[in-house]
């Protein structure tokens, strides 16, 4: 995480750490866990795809972070996250 990070513009690298504990995982492995627990982080809005969101993030973390690292991340990842 502390590779990924190093590559985050500084705004994006506060967002990310703020309330992380490296003592406790934050993420889920499930795919619905992990949608679920994104949903619960930035609040319910009905009219929001949080699957189109969570793509749109990957996306611009693939624009933004080496390839290599971005391999790493998505290697991490339960293949039905991976998607």
């Amino acid at each position: 995480m502390a590779d990924l990070s190093a590559q985050l513009p500084t705004l994006v690298r506060g967002i990310y750490f703020e309330g992380w504990n490296p003592a406790e995982p934050a993420w889920e492995r499930k795919k619905r866990d992990f949608v679920i627990c994104v949903r619960d982080s930035f609040g319910y809005e009905p009219e929001i795809d949080i699957d189109k969101a969570i793509g749109a993030v990957f996306k611009l973390l693939d624009r933004h972070i080496s390839h290599g690292e971005i391999v790493q991340v998505r290697n991490s990842m339960k293949k039905s996250l991976r998607q």
